[in-house]
């Protein structure tokens, strides 16, 4: 008896972040990709994205996409640093996609807030 369908697609993702093609801080394809390479209902699609995230494998963000979560770290040893790396990168893609919103949007992007003396102070 084969697996159930989200199964299958659960296990391909899987696989793929696995061998690196999905790396850590990067965006999974969107759930109408996955419908259409697939050949998919969102339902299906759908639950093998909520499989991956209970998993810890994927994080996803309401309206932005999912995205591979960084590899739990197998010693202490530079754990944080890498934890720091993939928040860094995912910072930046996040950044990224914002600003081409604001873009589509007619909008210019804010600049960083600068940090006030009364604030430096504070830190």
């Amino acid at each position: 008896m084969s697996k159930p369908r989200y199964a299958q697609i659960a296990d391909d993702i899987r696989a793929r972040i696995a061998s690196g093609e999905y790396a850590p801080g990067s965006q999974l394809p969107t759930k109408a990709v996955l419908m259409e390479q697939w050949h998919a209902a969102l339902n299906t699609v759908a639950r093998a994205i909520t499989e991956l995230q209970q998993e810890g494998l994927i994080e996803t963000f309401h309206g932005v996409g999912s995205f591979v979560r960084a590899s739990p770290p197998d010693t202490d040893d530079g754990g944080e640093e890498d934890e720091m790396e993939a928040l860094r990168v995912r910072v930046e893609h996040l950044e990224a996609l914002m600003q081409e919103v604001f873009s589509n949007l007619g909008l210019s992007y804010p600049d960083a807030p600068s940090v006030t003396t009364a604030a430096r102070e504070a830190m």
